[in-house]
């Protein structure tokens, strides 16, 4: 049984940059996230942790009042990168509105690198 209560839900900037970089770390292909203030010459050693993954993540606040989530990611070697992109976006926008019930946020992926996954 679920109750109804009025109000408003405010989610902070840094909880969508988690979401959307937990829902991104999720996606077939995806090897992880690039900090947005990493250089080129830093590489791979730029990659993430699962616990700081936000820094992957960039949420800009639109004029026309929508949500833009940018994701920095590198993906696996030999994957399409058209498809996994597709996935990215539907993923994110997927959690975003059953979790924060954001609705319509423009999702853009930035492929910053291809790695070779490391089998064990």
């Amino acid at each position: 049984m679920t109750n109804n209560y009025e109000g408003i839900l405010v989610v902070s900037d840094d909880v969508i940059a988690d979401l959307a970089g937990y829902a991104a770390k999720e996606c077939y292909g995806v090897v992880g996230m690039l900090s947005t203030s990493s250089t080129v010459q830093e590489g791979l050693q730029g990659l993430l942790p699962a616990q700081r993954l936000r820094k992957g993540v960039e949420v800009r606040h639109l004029e026309s009042g929508s949500l833009e989530v940018i994701l920095h990611v590198v993906l696996e070697y030999g994957v399409n990168i058209n498809a996994v992109s597709r996935n990215l976006v539907d993923a994110v926008q997927f959690v975003l509105k059953g979790i924060a019930q954001i609705e319509g946020a423009q999702v853009t992926v930035h492929v910053e690198q291809m790695k070779v996954r490391e089998t064990k």
